[in-house]
């Protein structure tokens, strides 16, 4: 696999439709600047014979309010590798930043891959750049011959991203398999506090996409009885502090009293809207 350097093709407009393909061991698929693609219904793969083989992106989106759609695919041994390389100040400027992608209904795959492989890799090129609008909805993620740790990261080669400005960032209705860590956003928790104390730590970690901040709370609903230090029941509501704890993915919920009990929560990465 790395040593390969054929590329299917490259796009450098818009409104690009790639439809019932099928794409044998290439370097990549195809390297698509532009906006308004429409993927659906391909196989590419790209694997080797190669016990934890260097694996490369089918397709690399260069652009990166890209404004498309990758739907109904079967993605082999390789990922979607997402970036602004093309800019000449690849910097967050006066552009939109990482956003208008939506990734549903695909099978994703991947065999004797390193614990470190990857589905969908976004890659900045300059700093201060955020995601502001990716749906990953409904696909099946199944790696064979070995777990991998998360389907999802952002390559810091040239920079990271801003986590505290995500926004409309939803990874949900995934299915999972031999994956360490699922990426769930908005995220439901449970917390079971058997001590009691003013403030319950919930984590939110590794659920968040990305190694996402817990930015939002969106709801806190008692399970059961919430009990103070004499068992009593405690008829009162916490409030939430987001991105707490030295990462920034934990919520702390403050009481008003030391109580103990559980509770679920729904907290996000990002601003919904």
């Amino acid at each position: 696999m790395s040593q390969r350097t054929s590329i299917g093709f490259n796009v450098n407009g818009n409104d690009v439709k790639i439809r019932d393909s099928r794409v044998v061991r290439f370097r990549h698929f195809c390297i698509m600047g532009g906006t308004g693609h429409l993927i659906t219904g391909n196989h590419w793969f790209h694997g080797d014979d190669e016990v934890d083989g260097v694996r490369l992106g089918g397709i690399v989106l260069t652009t990166p309010n890209c404004k498309s759609v990758v739907t109904g695919n079967y993605i082999d041994n390789n990922y979607i590798e997402w970036t602004n390389e093309h800019e000449a100040d690849p910097a967050l400027g006066v552009q939109y930043s990482f956003g208008g992608l939506t990734v549903t209904g695909n099978i994703f795959t991947a065999n004797d891959v390193a614990p470190w492989f990857n589905w969908i890799v976004i890659k900045p090129y300059g700093p201060d750049h955020y995601i502001h609008g990716l749906s990953v909805l409904s696909n099946v993620f199944r790696a064979l011959n070995g777990n991998v740790v998360r389907v999802e990261k952002v390559d810091t080669t040239f920079a990271d991203l801003n986590y505290t400005r995500m926004r409309n960032v939803t990874f949900a209705g995934n299915t999972f398999n031999a994956v360490d860590e699922p990426a769930i956003n908005p995220v439901p928790l449970e917390h079971s506090q058997t001590a009691t104390a003013h403030t319950w730590v919930v984590q939110a970690a590794p659920y968040l996409p990305f190694g996402g901040r817990a930015r939002v709370v969106e709801a806190v609903t008692a399970q059961g009885k919430i009990s103070d230090g004499s068992g009593a029941a405690l008829y009162a509501a916490p409030y939430a502090k987001t991105a707490q704890g030295a990462a920034n993915d934990e919520v702390h919920l403050v009481w008003p009293a030391p109580c103990r009990g559980d509770v679920r929560v729904v907290a996000r990465c990002d601003q919904p809207l």
